[in-house]
C-alpha cells in the first residue's frame, strides 16, 4: 500500500476584484474550517494572500476600518499558526498599486504575475515574503516561507519567475494543475503538462515541462482528476431524496452575510446559450476537475481520493505527496468538508502533512525525483 502524504491547502483571500466582506469571506470561514480540521486531528496549510494585507495596511492610515481589518488579519494568522496549522505564501499581482475609493477597492494591476518584469515580480514576492516571515517569527524564530502558490495559478511559461522564487529561498511551487485553460483576464494553458501528479524538477523557464536534471526548485502539482459524468448524474438524482448538503458543493451555498459569491472572471463572457450547452455537455463527457474542496460535493471528494490511490499505486513510489486545494471565501456549506476530514483522518494510507513538512521531505530526498539518481 502506497503511503499518501496529503496536504490540505486553502487560498485565504478576498475575491479577485477585491470585493467581499472580509470578516464573512475570510475570518469566519477560516475559524469554522479550522474547527473542523482540529476536531479530526488535522493540521491544514493556509496560503495567505499578502498583497491584499499590505494594501489594507497602507490604506489603513487613511481609513481606520481598514487598519482594524489588517490588525485582525494579523491576529488570526498568528493564532492559526500557533494552533499548529501551517501558513505559507500566496500572491495576487492585481493588488499592485491598489486604490480604495468610495468604500471599495479598485484593482488596476495586471492579474498575471507572468506579465511583470523580473525586477517587479521579485520586488512584489520579496515584500510579501519578508512581511509574512517577520509576522510569524514573533511566534517562531525559525519560521520560513518555503512554498508558493501564484495568484490565478499563473506560473508558466516565464523566463524568470521560477528563478526569482529560487533566489528568495522558496523550496517548491504548487501552481501547476493539469487541465486548466483560461482565456480572458488571465491567459494560461495547463492542458498538457509533463508530470500532472508527482513532484518534479521543472525546466526553469517553463514549469509545465519536467527537467531531466536536478534544479534549484521543485514543482508539486495541485491535484486534479478526470470525472465520469455517469456518477455525476446519479448524485444529482440522489440529492433530491437525501440530505442535499452532502451532494452539493460547499460553494453552492454562499458564505453567510457575504452576498452571492458565485462569480467567475477567468474566461471571456459567454452567451446564455453557450453556458447552457456547456452545462449539458458536462453530463455526457468526462472532464478534468481541480481538487478544490470548495467546489466538490462529498461524492466527488470520494472520487478524488479513489483517483489519488490509483495513481499513487501505479507510480511505484512508496510515498507520494498530494496537494489538495480549497477557497474559504467560497464555502457556505461545510458539511461535505466535515465528512471529508473525518474520512482522511481515519484511513491508514493517508497521512495529512503540512506544506512545511512537505518541503522538509523534498529537501531530505524522501521522494525519488528524476535527477536525484532515481526515476519518476
Amino acid at each position: 500500500m502506497t503511503e499518501i502524504h496529503m496536504v490540505l491547502t486553502d487560498d485565504w483571500e478576498l475575491r479577485g476584484d477585491g470585493s467581499g466582506n472580509v470578516r464573512a469571506l475570510q475570518f469566519e470561514t477560516l475559524r469554522e474550517l479550522r474547527r473542523i480540521y482540529e476536531e479530526s486531528g488535522i493540521n491544514a496549510s493556509f496560503n495567505v494572500e499578502v498583497m491584499q494585507q499590505l494594501s489594507h495596511l497602507e490604506w489603513g492610515t487613511h481609513h481606520s476600518h481598514l487598519g482594524e481589518i489588517a490588525a485582525e488579519w494579523e491576529d488570526l494568522v498568528q493564532e492559526t499558526y500557533l494552533r499548529g496549522h501551517d501558513v505559507q505564501l500566496h500572491v495576487h499581482a492585481q493588488w499592485t498599486n491598489a486604490q480604495y475609493e468610495a468604500d471599495r477597492w479598485v484593482l488596476s494591476g495586471d492579474w498575471s504575475i507572468l506579465n511583470y518584469s523580473e525586477n517587479a515580480a521579485e520586488t512584489m514576492i520579496r515584500n510579501c515574503k519578508d512581511y509574512l516571515e517577520q509576522l510569524l517569527r514573533s511566534s517562531n524564530q525559525t519560521y520560513q516561507c518555503v512554498s508558493f502558490r501564484s495568484g490565478s495559478w499563473c506560473i508558466a511559461p516565464s523566463p524568470h519567475l521560477l528563478c526569482v522564487l529560487s533566489r528568495l529561498g522558496i523550496v517548491f511551487d504548487m501552481s501547476i494543475v493539469e487541465g486548466l485553460k483560461y482565456d480572458g483576464i488571465v491567459d494560461l494553458d495547463y492542458r498538457s503538462v509533463d508530470e500532472p501528479f508527482l513532484p518534479y524538477y521543472p525546466v526553469m523557464t517553463d514549469a509545465r515541462r519536467a527537467s531531466p536534471r536536478q534544479e534549484p526548485l521543485v514543482c508539486v502539482p495541485t491535484h486534479s482528476f478526470r470525472y465520469n459524468p455517469v456518477p455525476r448524474a446519479w448524485h444529482t438524482i440522489r440529492r433530491r431524496f437525501t440530505d442535499p448538503r452532502e451532494y452539493m458543493a460547499p460553494n453552492a451555498v454562499p458564505p453567510k452575510d457575504s452576498g452571492d459569491n458565485r462569480y467567475s472572471v477567468w474566461e471571456k463572457k459567454k452567451s446564455r446559450m453557450s453556458r447552457v450547452l456547456a452545462r449539458v455537455r458536462r453530463h455526457f463527457k468526462p472532464e478534468i476537475v481541480v481538487s478544490d474542496l470548495s467546489a466538490l460535493s462529498y461524492p466527488l471528494m470520494v472520487s478524488m481520493i479513489d483517483d489519488i490511490r490509483r495513481r499513487a499505486e501505479s507510480s511505484g513510489w512508496d510515498r507520494v505527496p498530494v496537494i489538495i486545494e480549497n477557497h474559504t471565501k467560497d464555502v457556505g456549506n461545510f458539511r461535505p468538508i466535515e465528512r471529508f476530514a473525518n474520512l482522511v483522518s481515519s484511513v491508514p494510507d493517508i497521512n495529512v502533512s503540512t506544506l512545511t513538512e512537505l518541503a522538509s521531505k523534498l529537501q531530505a530526498g524522501t521522494y525519488p525525483l528524476a535527477g536525484d539518481g532515481s526515476s519518476n
